[in-house]
């Protein structure tokens, strides 16, 4: 595996999503009552495509990986498609399965299968306008902040 397809997303939130292959799709967990509600209103909220605005690991990388985030930056697009996230930048292309595991109003929690029995895990914080998500990405290696904004 290179460099580069082990290279953070977010999501995310999103960071810690495409840490490294692809998973299939599944549907956005379900819950009884208003947390169902409020995870399936998220979930309609993320729909489409985002830019990394900005990522801050929790402990600081070592210079190559400093430099491949860095190429990052800006760069790579996020598309949610309902339970499928796609990550497209110029170093890499991935696809795996996201889904809401939780949710209170702009508040949610999403999970993101990785390699292996491993699942990734970012808390995060949709904008009021839906323009950002500031995220935190809660697993290792991929922990720390960062945000996403809308491609318009």
């Amino acid at each position: 595996m290179n460099s580069a397809s082990r290279l953070p997303l977010a999501p995310v939130l999103l960071l810690a999503m495409i840490a490294s292959c692809g998973g299939s799709s599944s549907p956005p967990a379900s819950a009884p009552g208003a947390n169902a509600l409020a995870m399936t209103a998220i979930d309609d909220r993320l729909q489409g495509a985002w830019r990394l605005a900005a990522y801050r690991p929790e402990l600081a990388p070592d210079p190559m990986f400093q430099a491949l985030l860095t190429t990052q930056i800006g760069a790579l697009i996020v598309r949610f498609e309902r339970g499928r996230l796609l990550a497209d930048s110029p170093t890499f292309h991935t696809v795996r399965a996201y889904r809401i595991v939780e949710a209170a109003g702009p508040l949610f929690t999403l999970e993101s299968p990785d390699v292996g029995n491993a699942v990734l895990t970012t808390k995060a914080t949709i904008s009021e306008d839906g323009q950002h998500i500031a995220f935190q990405a809660n697993t290792d290696p991929w922990r720390g902040s960062g945000d996403l904004v809308r491609v318009p």
